[in-house]
């Protein structure tokens, strides 16, 4: 037994120092990386008071990104420094229009995306001016403004059905009628909106018998909706007018010469306050509009104007021809006057007669005559010269049709010109984008001018043509409404739905208002 004892524990220290060995011969754990090292050695000694501290110095944690920006760069290459301005930056139609919408419901469409306009953000309404003296109406303050992008359907703008060139006349002049009911209400509102901004210790204030609601567009941005409304109301007269002309197929100057106070009471008032380049357009569709009147009258006065000057230069070479004649009679009556024989000398006489020369000179007469009315090939009688001292009376309406006409061109070429800085394609694709789309992707026609409806807000539309060519101030007037509808509707503007309501004798303000003057009509067809 003892022996045994003996045997099994050497056996157990055996097994024991084995194992002993087998444990000091065991790989130790690998060490926690380097740059990991200080960050769990200093997360294991933080204390709670520590990791507060740390907290309140990091300040509050701001909102979390969107889930839809793109992912963030690799840890190997270095942070671009404009990359926020890569995601924000709108304000530059040109790179925002050249590249495509990630998701859109337009983009299976071949029509190219619109670009960004700006969007005002409400502000209260302060005084940019003070007033210097009581009278001076104070000013809106003009709101920031920031670009969001425009996405339109792929529908827009909508085709509607033709309605074709045979409408009576008597629905134009309903169209008439009505333009010139909407114009008026909205002419009053705006010149009591503008009476109600004065200071209430001036003479002209008179407050407003339902004042708009405090935050509403209306309170926030009054003399900016009055200036809506005026050149809203100054739209509709003008296409009024159009209609009443179009019935008829002429054009009534008589009617044209009544709308000069409307036109300068806008400008006047848009010229002053306007402050962007998107409120400036509306100044160059004023001087658009004004061109492309006197351009209507230019080209239905011209057949007629053109054939006094043509009747005038056949009386002038008639008379010139007159003149000639009895010069070429006179000289004729010279010649045929006789000469004095006289007799001939001793050497003379010697001679052959056939050598002699001819007495009388009627050869030399006959010879001048023949010369004097040969009629070679002429050009036409209204190109031919005719000499300065051959004069023909003319009267004072000649004079002033000729006037008119110079002073109309001088004048249309003036206004293009003035609107061409403020309004053209590239003002309206940046800041009129449904206007513009609804002129580019059109299906009409110049000819159409009579298609579209003016209270159609998504309806096709065409950029007005040559002022030259007499026609498209139908055009102008529809693009300027919708310039209205479009600018307006950032600002809570809603057109005849807003406008101070007139009451029962009340007196009418603001300028005097256009009519139409049926006078002679022109020629249906200028020539």
């Amino acid at each position: 037994m003892p022996r045994a004892t003996s045997s099994s524990s050497s056996t157990a220290s055996s097994s024991s120092s084995a194992h002993r060995a087998r444990k000091r011969y065991e790989p130790p754990p690998l060490p926690p990386p380097r740059a990991r090292r200080p960050h769990t050695a200093l997360s294991r000694h933080l204390t709670r008071e520590q990791l507060l501290k740390s907290l309140q110095l990091l300040g509050e944690v701001s909102a979390p990104l969107p889930a839809e920006l793109p992912p963030s760069p690799p840890a190997s290459r270095e942070p671009s420094p404009a990359l926020g301005l890569k995601r924000r930056h709108d304000a530059d139609p040109a790179s925002s229009s050249s590249k495509r919408q990630r998701t859109s419901s337009v983009s299976s469409s071949s029509r190219p995306p619109l670009p960004s306009r700006p969007v005002p953000v409400p502000a209260a309404s302060t005084s940019r001016h003070e007033p210097a003296e009581d009278g001076e109406v104070r000013e809106d303050s003009a709101p920031a403004s920031t670009f969001t992008p425009v996405s339109l359907p792929a529908s827009f703008p909508v085709r509607r059905p033709r309605r074709g060139n045979t409408m009576p006349a008597s629905e134009w002049d309903a169209i008439y009628e009505k333009c010139f009911a909407n114009a008026r209400k909205l002419k009053y509102s705006a010149y009591a909106r503008v009476a109600a901004a004065h200071p209430q210790t001036s003479k002209d204030y008179k407050a407003l018998r339902v004042p708009p609601a405090p935050g509403s567009g209306y309170a926030q941005h009054s003399l900016l909706m009055a200036r809506l409304e005026l050149i809203d109301s100054l739209l509709h007269f003008i296409y009024g007018l159009w209609c009443g002309e179009f019935s008829v197929r002429t054009c009534y100057r008589g009617s044209w010469r009544t709308v000069d106070d409307a036109f300068s009471k806008t400008e006047a008032k848009w010229h002053a306050e306007s402050t962007d380049e998107r409120e400036k357009a509306f100044v160059g569709l004023i001087h658009l509009m004004y061109a492309f009147i006197h351009g209507r009258k230019l080209r239905y006065k011209m057949g007629s104007v053109d054939r006094l000057n043509d009747e005038k230069i056949q009386r002038l070479h008639i008379e010139w021809s007159q003149a000639k004649a009895k010069k070429a009679a006179q000289a004729q009556a010279q010649a045929a006057e006789p000469s004095p024989r006289m007799l001939p000398s001793p050497a003379a006489s010697s001679t052959s007669s056939s050598n002699s020369t001819p007495l009388g000179g009627h050869g030399t007469a006959a010879a001048a005559n023949s010369a004097l009315f040969a009629t070679p090939a002429q050009p036409p009688l209204s190109l031919r010269p005719v000499p300065n001292d051959i004069k023909h009376p003319v009267n004072w309406a000649y004079v002033w049709e000729n006037k008119a006409q110079t002073s109309g061109l001088r004048v249309a070429m003036d206004r293009i010109g003035n609107s061409q800085t403020t309004l053209n394609l590239p003002v309206l694709f940046k800041h009129f984008p449904r206007t513009f789309a609804r002129m580019i992707n059109t299906s009409l026609s110049p000819q159409d001018e009579h298609e579209p409806d003016f209270q159609d807000d998504e309806c096709e539309l065409y950029w007005p043509g040559q002022v030259i060519t007499g026609e498209g101030l139908g055009w102008v007037c529809l693009m300027g409404m919708s310039m209205v509808k479009e600018f307006g509707r950032d600002y809570g503007y809603e057109g005849l739905n807003g406008v101070v309501q007139r009451a029962s004798g009340d007196p009418d303000l603001g300028y005097n208002e256009p009519r139409l003057v049926k006078d002679p009509p022109l020629p249906q067809h200028p020539q």
